[in-house]
């Protein structure tokens, strides 16, 4: 019974942190309708520049802060090179990774142990073995309020035209670009907050760590546009749901070398089930 307890627990803070990720994927691909592949680039950045930030003892909230400015950082390049330069949303992503790649690898090399470091979740050594679950709650709960927030605002609103009428920023004398910009911001420093998290929640930084991000973060996002199409904790939901489903696999002792297929195959599944729904409503209506 108490492992059973372990490993839920585990689950819920894997998807509280993987399901920024998620969020980083719906503020671009649905959002802004931007499809976003620099977002696994942010995410290393964000491991990065934390765990560079632990070895010199920099506090381990500072080094939360410097991964979302990181991060954000890369949105406003992505979306120079799309908006300034013309290149389409896949090559600004695919440039945009690329580059981080080796930055990241000059930052903090292959890899980097934690070990013996300040983080946010040793901050919380008092709370025992719920440590990490009610920091990654806190830091989540306040992330996931302050973009619901700004969506509420006009300026949300106007991020919210980008994708579904860009005519009408044109109309009232907006500029469209910017709020790609914005949006592009946003989804970039959720990405490379959640890395910023994963290095102190594993204590291990790995320069592969990001590989497959995006896909986990599309899985999350798609399992939540199942429960609902707005921002909010169906994102959290989808992302704790898809986090189950791979600790389904090591409970049936599936061999590890498959995740990623596994993965590919489950994403492929939710499409076309979310297609045959939206078919069975339109027959309906």
């Amino acid at each position: 019974m108490v492992e059973l307890i372990t490993i839920v627990q585990e689950i819920i803070e894997r998807g509280l942190l993987f399901g920024m990720v998620a969020a980083a994927v719906y503020l671009s691909s649905r959002l802004i309708n931007f499809d976003n592949l620099s977002i696994e680039g942010a995410f290393g950045l964000g491991s990065a520049v934390a765990a560079v930030c632990a070895a010199y003892n920099i506090h381990p909230l500072i080094g939360l802060l410097a991964a979302l400015v990181a991060g954000s950082l890369t949105g406003i390049i992505i979306g120079l090179l799309n908006t300034q330069l013309k290149l389409n949303h896949l090559i600004s992503g695919i440039v945009v990774t690329t580059g981080l790649f080796s930055i990241v690898l000059k930052m903090a090399g292959s890899n980097m142990t934690l070990a013996g470091k300040t983080t946010v979740f040793s901050l919380l050594n008092c709370c025992g073995s719920y440590q990490s679950f009610i920091a990654l709650s806190l830091v989540t709960a306040s992330l996931f309020f302050a973009i619901s927030w700004l969506l509420q605002t006009e300026i949300g609103y106007l991020l919210q035209a980008v994708g579904d009428s860009p005519q009408m920023l044109v109309n009232i004398g907006k500029s469209i670009n910017q709020y790609i910009l914005l949006g592009l911001m946003l989804s970039n420093a959720c990405a490379a907050l959640s890395g910023a998290l994963f290095v102190q929640y594993t204590g291990y930084f790995s320069i592969w760590s990001s590989v497959g991000m995006l896909i986990v973060g599309l899985a999350g996002m798609i399992i939540a546009q199942s429960m609902s199409t707005h921002f909010g904790i169906a994102l959290l939901i989808g992302a704790t749901l898809y986090q189950a489903l791979i600790a389904l696999t090591f409970e049936l002792q599936l061999d590890q070398d498959w995740n990623k297929l596994v993965t590919a195959v489950l994403i492929v599944l939710l499409i076309m089930v979310k297609q045959w729904v939206n078919a069975r409503k339109g027959i309906s209506l």
